[in-house]
């Protein structure tokens, strides 16, 4: 098995020239070795996340949900991120965020022992609808790792007292982290 290891944040060099009174959260998409609905599952915890934490305006994940599917249903031949634009302009949105799933891997094995540990990767984008110019990304990736593979890491073995953790435990982590590195860059800006 590949090891993944976490890259940092990036963001766009460029000032943010607009005033973002409203985010729309799209449904994030995957390639197709993610298991069946993960892709729910983590925009379900990733607008969790940024409803609790965010302090600008987020469009229902319900709205933009339907909204989606709609334009989808409507326009089969536009991509993914041509329909997010046009789900966060017919909401009222200044941005949209979306993402990709790259990788969702579940453990095999126990919480005490694996014969392979748990993998996830995805990354988000921040678009202004305006013109879909990007003003933010962020990438997290991660397969667990034995303590004695990664001392660094010893914050995390106890935080994870000491075991394996699920494939939606390891992503409900890397949510947290983009959801605060996103409230970061919208403070600063």
């Amino acid at each position: 098995m590949q090891r993944v290891e976490k890259s940092p944040e990036r963001v766009a060099e460029k000032p943010l020239y607009i005033k973002i009174k409203k985010i729309a959260l799209i449904p994030l998409t995957s390639d197709k070795d993610v298991l069946p609905g993960k892709e729910q599952y983590l925009t379900d915890i990733l607008y969790n996340e940024l409803i609790s934490k965010v302090k600008i305006n987020i469009a229902t994940l319900e709205s933009s949900t339907a909204q989606f599917a709609e334009l989808k249903n409507e326009n089969p031949d536009l991509s993914y991120k041509d329909l997010a634009l046009k789900v966060g302009s017919e909401l009222g949105c200044e941005v949209v965020l979306i993402g990709n799933i790259y990788t969702y891997m579940e453990r095999e094995g126990g919480e005490l022992g694996v014969s392979s540990p748990a993998s996830v990767a995805f990354g988000v984008e921040l678009l202004t609808t305006a013109n879909g110019e990007m003003l933010w990304e962020s990438y997290f990736a991660e397969t667990q790792k034995p303590l004695f593979e990664n001392v660094a890491e010893v914050g995390k073995f106890f935080k994870r007292k000491g075991r394996w953790i699920s494939v939606d435990e390891l992503a409900k982590e890397g949510v947290i982290e983009v959801v605060d590195n996103l409230n970061k860059f919208l403070e600063q800006n």
